[in-house]
Parts: structure tokens; C-alpha cells; sequence
């Protein structure tokens, strides 16, 4: 695929959001933003490129480039863009997840709403193998598609104040992982002990566009043996 059309608008006085309007595959929609937004990020006068799944936000910096340049800098991108196939791994990133009670306190509701039993629910969240379509909302968030139509909720009204770093939770058609703690408004449906952020490391984030992820249900102890490794 090359070129990409979209719907450019304002996004406050230093940005502008483009919103992709003829891609209906999420991953491959978010890998396409991902790539544009990549390129444009070192470009003179862009303060930064943010890619969601259907969306990218380029800010610049008024006092090195004008706001219509920002724009045909944009334009160029998208019109030059290629989507990156998801990355071709013999074995997708394996991710433990300890689900329900404490680590997944949404997953009733989520049982209740798709009128399945929480090991239905739990069954189907690990059985697929997931494509990270879009990094954002917060560094390293990992959108995750596609999701189980069965567990598709919509976010919590009220977002909460604080959820733990490694948080699993489920909102549309995607499934996520918090690196870090956070507000949030996702429903959570376990956590896993793994660390997907380290400061420590030359690239800190674990989970990029188009790797692949599976997760793998484990219990309490094992939890606790890897939290402590």
C-alpha cells in the first residue's frame, strides 16, 4: 500500500491531527500512522509525532516553521507512506498474565456483559495472537488487536485515579498493557509481572508497532516468582 488519505484538521494552535479515513484494518491502519509519524519526528521544526491507531498528531514548533508548512510536511508523509507488515517472529513475545480477583477487578463485569463464565472470558482473551497496531496515550502503551469480539466493553465512565504498572485491560476491540502506573479507564482484566519499562535499557519499551504478543495465564505463586526474579 502506498499513500494515505485522510482528514487533516487543527490540533490546538502548535499541532495538527490527520484522522485516516480509507484504512479498515486497525493493525494495519496503526502501522501505517506509526510509520508516518516515525519519519516526521526528526523533521526541523516538529516538536513531536504522536500515532494512534487511526490517527497521527504532528506539534511543531511555531518559531522554526509556519503552520502551512507543518501541514504540507504532513501531506508529503502521508501521500508518501507504506504500512510495515506486523513483524515476522517464529514466536510471539510470551506474556504471563495472572487474571481476575485483585489483578483483573473488571473481569465479572465483563462475564456479566458477554453473559459467559469468567474462565470463557479468560479462555478467550489468551487464545489469540495479538499485533501491537499503535504506541500512545501514554509512553509505551501498547494497543493490542484484535480482540475477541465477545470481550469488546466500553471504557469506565469514571477513569480510575491509579492503575498498577503491568495492568491488563480490554476497551472496543483492543487489549493493553499499563508499562507504568497511570490513570486509566480501560477495563482491567489481570496484570502480568513481566516489566515492559526499563529505564535502564538503551530501548526501555518492550512492546513496538506490528511485534506480536500471546498471553499465557499463570497463578499467584508464579506471579510472585517472577515479580521476584
Amino acid at each position: 500500500m502506498t499513500g494515505l488519505r485522510a482528514d487533516i484538521a487543527p490540533f490546538g494552535e502548535r499541532g495538527w491531527l490527520a484522522t485516516l479515513t480509507d484504512m479498515e484494518d486497525p493493525i494495519a491502519s496503526g502501522l501505517a500512522a506509526s510509520d508516518v509519524a516515525d519519519r516526521l519526528r526528526d523533521a526541523v521544526g516538529v516538536d513531536d509525532a504522536v500515532a494512534g491507531v487511526n490517527s497521527i498528531v504532528l506539534r511543531f514548533d511555531p518559531s522554526r516553521i509556519n503552520p502551512d508548512t507543518a501541514r504540507l510536511m504532513l501531506e508529503k508523509e502521508l501521500r508518501d507512506a507504506r504500512a510495515p507488515a506486523p513483524a515476522a517472529t517464529t514466536q510471539p513475545i510470551d506474556i504471563p498474565i495472572l487474571y481476575g480477583g485483585d489483578a483483573g477487578p473488571d473481569i465479572a463485569d465483563i462475564a456479566e456483559h458477554a453473559g459467559l463464565p469468567e474462565d470463557t472470558i479468560i479462555a478467550a482473551h489468551r487464545s489469540k495472537i495479538y499485533h501491537v497496531a499503535a504506541v500512545g496515550f501514554a509512553p509505551g502503551f501498547a494497543y493490542l488487536g484484535m480482540l475477541d469480539e465477545r470481550l469488546h466493553m466500553p471504557r469506565l465512565a469514571t477513569p480510575r485515579a491509579h492503575v498498577p504498572a503491568g495492568s491488563v485491560g480490554v476497551a472496543g476491540g483492543f487489549t493493553c498493557i499499563y508499562p507504568m502506573a497511570s490513570p486509566g479507564g480501560w477495563r482491567l482484566i489481570g496484570c502480568t509481572p513481566m516489566r515492559l519499562f526499563d529505564l535502564s535499557s538503551e530501548d526501555p519499551f518492550l512492546l513496538k508497532p506490528g511485534v506480536a504478543v500471546q498471553f499465557r495465564a499463570i497463578g499467584r505463586q508464579e506471579f510472585r516468582d517472577i515479580e521476584n526474579a
